[in-house]
């Protein structure tokens, strides 16, 4: 898994996680977009309209995050916004690159924001953690071994 996290010279803080699965395309945009798989990896309760201008709900316990979907580019580009009660937004995309014998798996969330801060840093850092586990639970989900 590839890691990199926001410099703290940057506009706004931001998170990179990636992947390699032995999966299609098409069968991580199923996971990516599917209301029955999201629950797999990315939270025990989530709602998705999957199409641009759509909701996006995802409930773990206490923890609630909704938004909009923005972009929908069908087995290629997946992203949407998203924000905690009382907090800043984020945008979050996914893309997906065809590689020999599986896909890659790329996701970016960037704070909202006019100017970094240490809250939005913050967030970040805890941005990053929850990203590389979930996507570790996407490879579970779709029971394939990471490529090489």
């Amino acid at each position: 898994m590839k890691l990199r996290d926001a410099k703290s010279d940057t506009a706004a803080p931001w998170v990179e996680r990636e992947t390699l699965v032995e999966a299609t395309p098409e069968e991580v945009w199923e996971a990516l977009t599917d209301e029955d798989l999201l629950v797999e990896w990315m939270g025990p309760e989530v709602e998705l309209d999957p199409t641009e201008g759509g909701e996006i709900a995802v409930r773990d316990g206490d923890d609630e995050r909704a938004g909009t979907v923005e972009t929908v580019e069908e087995n290629e580009r997946f992203a949407f916004t998203w924000s905690r009660p009382g907090e800043g937004e984020s945008f979050v995309e996914f893309t997906i690159e065809a590689l020999p014998g599986g896909s890659r798996v790329t996701v970016v969330e960037t704070p909202i924001a006019s100017a970094a801060t240490d809250t939005a840093a913050g967030s970040a850092a805890v941005a990053a953690g929850g990203w590389e586990s979930r996507l570790a639970r996407l490879r579970h989900s779709l029971r394939l071994a990471p490529v090489a």
